[in-house]
């Protein structure tokens, strides 16, 4: 797709909303197949975090001109900071900006309600997204959550400077 000639719009929906399982779905079969089925069907069954939702969340959803392009997700943390979860790009929109942009969306939302840092979890078989993180600033971070599918942590301050 031509990033120049198309608009991306970011829409709040709720986690359970059709569009976002049928996403998360995506995300999971793509992110987790290596963990093997159970992971997979486990997640699969529980869905995105219930939290991601207003006031102390957000799940968004990005449209490529109407099109359904990715997800991702902010929730606040028993702290001042936030946690980024289940971000997601259709892989036919990804190499445009799109996951920076979703990105930096999270981080403002995080912002925007008091957080001083945003962190999130991922998996170093996510190449990827390990170097988009690292490229927008985030630096590793002892393991925050215990999430048994990670075996990375992150957190960007919002000081930081871009």
């Amino acid at each position: 797709m031509n990033a120049e000639r198309s608009s991306v719009e970011f829409e709040d929906r709720d986690p359970q909303d059709p569009l976002v399982l049928r996403l998360y779905a995506d995300f999971i079969r793509e992110t987790d197949t290596e963990l093997g089925l159970d992971v997979v069907e486990a997640e699969l069954a529980a869905g995105p975090p219930g939290d991601l939702v207003p006031p102390n969340g957000a799940m968004l959803v990005a449209l490529r001109d109407g099109e359904p392009a990715a997800i991702g997700g902010v929730r606040h943390l028993d702290t001042e900071i936030a946690e980024v979860k289940s971000m997601y790009v259709v892989p036919e929109h990804r190499g445009a900006g799109l996951a920076g942009a979703m990105l930096r969306r999270l981080e403002t939302i995080a912002a925007d309600r008091g957080c001083v840092a945003t962190r999130l979890d991922t998996s170093d078989y996510l190449t990827p997204a390990v170097a988009l993180y690292r490229s927008a600033g985030y630096r590793e971070v002892p393991d925050y959550n215990g999430n048994p599918k990670a075996n990375l942590w992150f957190e960007r301050r919002s000081n930081v400077q871009d």
